[in-house]
């Protein structure tokens, strides 16, 4: 006895067909691979708010800088003894101005009554990065261009005493 007992035909592979109602019942595209969460709706004054002072505390750290030594640098390099306040401070004057819309947006998104959405923790953040960006932004600014005048009112001063006498 051999064992080329199957040597007739290749078998084919018997595959069950199912019948066509249960193949299409339901088409391949209304299947997702899987669920994604459904979106929350947000405020959009608050995100507007909040977007808002993020870009204006970002501009008041910089502006600030920027004017402190732009300043400190302009001064050392002038001749004639005068106190120079760098232009870059109008950066932070513009942070100051967009830190307080924000903080606006975020208000109004508090006090909106028949909004879909309420305001929630994003406007209270909003308020606060808001107050800062003002802070951070006006505080140097001001130091910056107080010190520099008073400076240069002693030098002044100083040449004025020095002439008479």
């Amino acid at each position: 006895m051999d064992n080329n007992f199957n040597q007739q035909a290749p078998q084919q592979p018997v595959y069950q067909q199912a019948p066509q109602q249960q193949m299409y019942q339901q088409p391949m595209y209304q299947q997702p691979m899987y669920q994604p969460a459904p979106k929350k709706p947000m405020n959009m004054m608050e995100l507007i708010g909040f977007i808002c002072s993020a870009v204006a505390a970002i501009m008041a750290i910089l502006g600030s800088t920027f004017t402190c030594t732009c300043s400190a640098s302009k001064t050392a390099k002038a001749t004639s003894g005068v106190y120079v306040l760098s232009a870059v401070f109008i950066l932070s004057i513009f942070a100051a101005i967009i830190a307080a819309g924000g903080i606006v947006c975020a208000i109004l998104a508090l006090k909106q009554k028949d909004a879909a959405v309420k305001a929630g923790k994003l406007a209270y953040i909003a308020i606060a990065l808001g107050a800062f960006a003002i802070i951070y932004a006006l505080i140097p600014t001001i130091t910056v261009c107080g010190y520099n005048c008073s400076l240069e009112g002693a030098y002044t001063d100083f040449l004025a005493d020095s002439t008479k006498g």
